[in-house]
């Protein structure tokens, strides 16, 4: 989660720059050095969800995993970007050469490696969508970038591997939140939502919308089954 303050600066700078926005995504090269011990630390949250991911009509938990490949150990505490400049987040969690990935609570189950991030804002069960036997997965991921603009990404469990059904874009700051306490998310207003028992949908970027009337709309998920 980026603190609210970078959405400010954010903002500054997209009005600053040729095109009206900023997406740049932050070399580790170009990032302040900053020792260790002057880095505040929080316990990382990890969310899980619960479905029937593998078609055998038994329930399975999909994890959320941070992993160092510098110390070989699951990151438990890492920078708080409540309490640290967002740059030095950044630069820690590419210290840590930091793995982001999810596990199926079964052996010999493909692992969906997602890359460097500091986390997921959400992890969602939208269900079997495509009716072939198997719940699908929604998530977005807390990437340590400058930009507030994102994607959900869907996910099946394809002939033993994790295959991307569906892209579409989101803006992030959907997911700030004002309590002590974040929020798990089971849902994206606006972007992704259960109404009427089916999952609806809209692309930021407008990017799938294939009738010009569909611009601006929530449309009804449909997902097409592995290939």
């Amino acid at each position: 989660m980026k603190p609210i303050f970078y959405y400010i600066l954010t903002l500054t700078l997209g009005l600053l720059s040729c095109n009206g926005k900023t997406e740049k995504t932050v070399e580790n090269s170009s990032i302040p050095k900053t020792t260790e011990n002057k880095v505040k630390l929080h316990k990382l949250k990890k969310l899980f969800v619960v479905g029937d991911f593998d078609g055998d009509r038994r329930k399975d938990t999909i994890f959320q995993h941070n992993y160092s490949r510098l110390t070989r150990t699951e990151i438990d505490n890492s920078a708080d970007p409540f309490q640290n400049e967002w740059d030095t987040v950044v630069k820690w969690f590419y210290d840590q050469d930091a793995d982001l990935y999810l596990t199926i609570n079964r052996n010999n189950q493909d692992t969906l490696h997602v890359g460097t991030a500091q986390g997921l804002y959400c992890l969602i069960n939208i269900g079997d969508n495509n009716a072939d036997g198997k719940d699908e997965i929604a998530f977005v991921i807390d990437n340590l970038d400058f930009s507030k603009i994102n994607s959900c990404k869907i996910y099946s469990f394809c002939k033993d591997k994790w295959t991307q059904l569906k892209q579409f874009g989101i803006n992030e700051s959907l997911f700030e939140f004002t309590s002590d306490k974040a929020p798990t998310f089971d849902n994206i207003k606006d972007y992704l939502e259960k109404k009427n028992g089916k999952w609806v949908y809209m692309d930021y970027l407008q990017n799938g919308n294939e009738k010009e009337e569909d611009v601006g709309k929530m449309l009804t998920l449909k997902l097409d089954r592995c290939k």
